[in-house]
């Protein structure tokens, strides 16, 4: 059974990560798998993100999986979407390879026989388009929301979500916005990995695709497989 590193951008989302593979071994009456942990710090990766210093967040995330891989890790993923805009360039610099959220949620939506998607996430998640291509080459759309209604999921999951808030006045907010996404796409993509702590099928009213979870599995299956 391999080594799962896993690069921690966001404690909220990264811990639930981290315990949903142990959750799941277990549900599968496996043993779980060997993990190391790294979390960088989360001011130099926001910094990054805020000015577009993509050269800068490589250079995190890279030493951050390589810091795993010293410890023992043979393959790592990061649980936390926005990221993933410079995957290919991290994953580049990092001494094992690197799982991606983005075509681990494509697979699952395709799995599922989605056409169109909703997509809720961060603005550089939202606006650069970051699902879209994953999406595409599976014959899926990609839905969006408003640019207002993008800023305001961008707000509260910077400023409430990351930072373990979750409240109930915010959670009916965000599902309102879903339930406005709703009538437009198959299944709406959770492309924060703290969305699940306060979105669900149950309180959005359509299925949902747990961005955080699903990485979880993924990262067991290939920590199993010969």
């Amino acid at each position: 059974m391999k080594t799962i590193g896993i690069c921690i951008p966001t404690i909220e989302g990264g811990v639930v990560c981290h315990q949903e593979i142990g959750r799941e071994a277990m549900r599968r009456g496996i043993a779980y798998p060997p993990i190391v942990t790294h979390t960088p710090l989360f001011e130099g990766i926001d910094q990054a993100v805020k000015t577009g210093d993509f050269d800068s967040l490589v250079a995190v995330l890279s030493e951050s999986i390589n810091r795993t891989a010293q410890a023992g890790a043979e393959f790592a993923i990061i649980p936390s979407n926005t990221p993933h805009i410079v995957l290919d360039e991290t994953a580049k610099h990092s001494t094992i390879p690197v799982l991606s959220i983005l075509e681990v949620t494509a697979g699952y939506c395709e799995k599922h026989g989605y056409k169109r998607v909703g997509i809720l996430g961060t603005i550089p998640t939202v606006r650069n388009g970051l699902y879209d291509a994953s999406l595409a080459k599976r014959g899926i759309a990609s839905v969006y929301t408003s640019e207002s209604e993008q800023d305001r999921v961008h707000d509260i999951i910077q400023t409430e979500l990351i930072r373990g808030i979750f409240r109930n006045e915010t959670r009916n907010e965000l599902v309102g916005i879903a339930q406005q996404l709703a009538p437009k796409c198959d299944a709406i993509i959770l492309g924060c990995t703290e969305l699940p702590l306060i979105l669900d099928e149950e309180n959005c009213g359509i299925k949902v695709v747990d961005t955080t979870r699903n990485l979880a599995h993924a990262a067991l299956d290939f920590a199993v497989r010969e």
